[in-house]
């Protein structure tokens, strides 16, 4: 969600716009971005069953079984009932933002006025929680395997969100432009101003769900037969 200060401006001696041209020629200056990624550090649990594990993934534990049952080492694939889950990594992410809008008059007369982006504060915040079943002690080789496998869902985690926030810091600029092209009514600002603070709601949240499908997409590729077969297989 978008929280917004707005401010609107007393008419000035602008110019009136010449043919062709438009909000923009009168902005003297770009709009202030402050952006950042910030991850935090990584929570762990280790206090969970590895009943309390396989429960809470059972759907996706059932759904993974059924695709690559075809695959043989995995004894009783069909039975999902038979597996359990000795690690769990949640990632979970959010944008937050707040806005400064002004509209500074279009005409001399304070008739028709010109909405911007004064300022621009938006954090993609990343955090992930890895819960590790207690019944594997810390230190042993199989908690070493199970954490090295959920590290990689992690890494891969903050890759993908901070490649996306990236992109769309480097967007934002353009977006902002967009926005900013038509004069309007005197009357219409605060509608204009709500408009904007949805457009740049809309937009962040486009980029939160590519960031939810690709997180999904790059785990898909880490959690293959032979990735489970590694560690089921490390310390034997």
């Amino acid at each position: 969600m978008i929280s917004l200060k707005l401010l609107l401006a007393t008419p000035l001696l602008l110019n009136v716009q010449n043919e062709g041209g438009g909000c923009l020629k009168f902005r003297d200056y770009a709009t202030e971005i402050d952006f950042k990624f910030v991850s935090a550090p990584i929570k762990y649990d280790f206090a969970r069953t590895r009943k309390t594990l396989t429960n809470a993934a059972k759907n996706r534990t059932k759904s993974w079984l059924e695709k690559n049952k075809g695959h043989r080492w995995i004894s009783g694939a069909g039975d999902y009932k038979q597996w359990h889950t000795n690690g769990v990594t949640e990632g979970s992410m959010n944008v937050t933002s707040e806005a400064e809008l002004v509209a500074l008059p279009y005409d001399r007369y304070g008739a028709y006025y010109c909405p911007y982006v004064k300022r621009l504060k938006i954090r993609v915040n990343y955090a992930s929680v890895i819960k590790i079943a207690r019944e594997i002690k810390k230190g042993t080789c199989q908690f070493n395997a199970v954490m090295a496998h959920e590290m990689k869902h992690h890494d891969a985690n903050v890759t993908v969100t901070k490649t996306l926030a990236k992109r769309m810091e480097a967007d934002i600029p353009e977006m902002i432009d967009f926005m900013e092209r038509k004069y309007v009514a005197r009357q219409n600002v605060h509608k204009t101003f709500q408009i904007i603070k949805d457009g740049l709601g809309d937009a962040l949240q486009v980029y939160g769900e590519e960031i939810s499908s690709r997180m999904n997409e790059f785990n898909g590729h880490i959690d293959t037969p032979d990735e489970y077969k590694r560690v089921a297989q490390t310390c034997k």
